[in-house]
């Protein structure tokens, strides 16, 4: 199945929940906003766990958080912008454990949160963790400018795990 097919599935079975979801990263205008980053306790949006499309024994979990960059980068020539990382988790569905994720999925469930207009500016952050090689947790980022519209990555992350997701 294809990430475009994959994301209108997601979107008519999750629509509510997406629309909630969206509102905690992006706020209630759909623009990003700092978020709580400074405030200690804080908690992330959250969404799942929720059954994949394409693998009934997988569930994900969504995590998202937004940073100012030149607080992330500690780079002052950043002030103002923000980065919004997404990231998606496996875990078995009866065993609680981590699990590898079904591969393009994630693609779509971050096309489904972000819509098409945004989704071609994130860039896929690679894995963190993985399961006998696979990987079971992969990052998404989603650079904003001051004025909150897309923006490429800025040349302080350099990281060559990080690539325009729509050159994948």
């Amino acid at each position: 199945m294809d990430i475009h097919t994959l994301t209108v599935q997601i979107q008519d079975k999750y629509r509510r929940e997406l629309a909630d979801f969206r509102k905690k990263v992006l706020g209630p205008e759909g623009r990003s906003h700092a978020g709580n980053q400074h405030e200690s306790g804080r908690e992330l949006p959250r969404f799942g766990p929720v059954r994949t499309l394409t693998d009934s024994k997988v569930d994900l979990t969504i995590v998202a958080d937004t940073a100012d960059l030149d607080w992330f980068a500690e780079d002052p020539s950043l002030v103002g912008q923000r980065c919004i990382t997404i990231s998606l988790a496996g875990h078995h569905r009866l065993m609680g454990n981590r699990t590898s994720l079904p591969s393009g999925e994630s693609d779509a469930w971050v096309q489904a949160i972000l819509g098409d207009g945004w989704t071609e500016h994130v860039y896929r952050a690679g894995t963190l963790s993985g399961v006998a090689g696979r990987v079971s947790t992969v990052y998404y980022r989603l650079f904003l400018d001051a004025d909150s519209n897309p923006r490429v990555r800025p040349d302080t992350f350099r990281d060559k795990e990080l690539r325009p997701l729509r050159d994948l």
